[in-house]
């Protein structure tokens, strides 16, 4: 009977690749994303810089594998921040994963730069195409579907969305399989605008001109998004 199981060989490239992996999150943490380079990781591993083309082929295959590494840690962070509230209190749970964002986000900054930079024009990592994961926007997603589904809050009417939002936010609740008055999405959407727009202004130090204490301007934005969660329709 032959024996099933992943094979030496592979087990070694696995190991491997997440060395690789290990390593290009170092030099990225010390040196910041320029020093991401293929052959700077080889040196700092021992190997030659073509051993190391036979796991990634290319900058952007590193770079890709890296971002997806650091979006799985994240979203474990998230849903485990909300997951420490009850499903019984969803706008609870949304302030937790809100405030776990943040808090990664601030403790990592060279992390949150490669991976959002890498995001492009294309909104939440996870929302970028059809067939891409979505466990990082489906986290905060998710817990807006909890809200709703226990107790629906104020939204404006379909026909008071301007037309071209009301097309993209169907195809939006078509691809991510979600049962919500677009008004609904709309809140969703503005509230991950606000969130992404804060945490990267203070990760990147450009609230200093006005205030000291970005915490306290943060928890202000969380406390005007759960009155909008909590205006009853």
């Amino acid at each position: 009977m032959p024996i099933t199981g992943v094979s030496r060989r592979e087990r070694l490239r696995d190991a491997t690749t997440a060395e690789i992996k290990a390593t290009a999150r170092s030099l990225l943490v010390r040196e910041g994303p320029d020093a991401l380079r293929l052959r700077a990781i080889a040196r700092e591993m021992g190997m030659t810089a073509p051993a190391l083309y036979r796991y990634f082929d290319s900058h952007e295959a590193l770079v890709g594998a890296l971002c997806l590494d650091l979006l799985d840690e994240l979203t474990g962070r998230l849903e485990a921040a909300r997951d420490s509230e009850p499903v019984e209190r969803p706008v609870e749970r949304l302030m937790a994963a809100c405030r776990e964002f943040r808090r990664w986000s601030l403790a990592h900054p060279r992390e949150f730069q490669l991976t959002f930079a890498s995001v492009g024009e294309e909104g939440p990592p996870g929302h970028a195409e059809p067939g891409v994961d979505i466990s990082f926007g489906g986290v905060f997603l998710g817990i807006f579907v909890e809200i709703w589904a226990q107790a629906p809050f104020l939204v404006p009417p379909d026909e008071a969305i301007p037309e071209q939002l009301r097309g993209e936010l169907a195809t939006f609740a078509a691809r991510t399989a979600v049962d919500l008055p677009l008004g609904a999405l709309t809140a969703y959407l503005g509230g991950w605008v606000r969130l992404y727009g804060a945490v990267t202004l203070e990760v990147f130090g450009h609230l200093g001109f006005a205030v000291t204490d970005a915490g306290s301007l943060f928890e202000a934005m969380l406390a005007d998004m759960r009155r909008q969660l909590t205006a009853e329709s």
